[in-house]
């Protein structure tokens, strides 16, 4: 064998392995993301399980205030039927809107304030919006560890070759950013 010859084949070899270890870090990268928002969906999960017993409280106190429980329920059976990501983070933003607006009408309600297993479930409500915050900063992270790999030189090519795209960060509009107008809520 000649020189050229095993310069060649040390020089593929090489080649070879460090594609193999790029495609591997790459496919590391995307199941962090998938892991990361299984999380949230299991936060999310979390969260609509706790919804029956708070709506059951709260309706005790405040028949009248019926069409915010129906929001909050008609947003738990959208979630149901969401068939994708962005979807159900939509409603999942939508409905931490609506939640957010409900410790603000408890304000009016002291009775309902003072009710240990209305406290302890809004305690479980605050908990469980804290968690599924750090969920989404969580796969927002990965999401963009996951985009760096793909996307900066030499693991693009790998990633051209797989076809893999970009991933979305979760993002809250600046308009669902702003103050919540219970009033708006309960009357539209």
């Amino acid at each position: 064998m000649n020189t050229s010859l095993l310069v060649f084949l040390a020089v593929s070899a090489l080649t070879a392995i460090f594609a193999i270890i790029i495609n591997n870090k790459i496919i590391g990268k995307k199941n962090q993301v998938a892991q990361a928002y299984g999380s949230i969906e299991i936060y999310l999960k979390k969260r609509f399980d706790l919804l029956p017993n708070l709506a059951a409280m709260v309706k005790k106190y405040m028949e009248h205030e019926k069409e915010i429980l129906l929001k909050v329920t008609e947003l738990r059976s959208q979630v149901g039927r969401a068939n994708d990501q962005k979807e159900k983070i939509q409603v999942s933003n939508e409905l931490t809107k609506i939640l957010s607006g409900l410790n603000i009408t408890v304000e009016n309600y002291p009775e309902l304030k003072a009710d240990k297993q209305f406290l302890h479930l809004q305690y479980e409500v605050s908990e469980m919006e804290d968690q599924i915050s750090a969920a989404r900063r969580a796969y927002n992270a990965s999401v963009v560890q996951y985009n760096n790999q793909i996307q900066m030189f030499p693991s693009n090519i790998i990633a051209g070759i797989r076809k893999d795209e970009k991933e979305l960060l979760l993002e809250i509009p600046k308009s669902d950013q702003k103050e919540v107008n219970l009033n708006q809520l309960l009357n539209s």
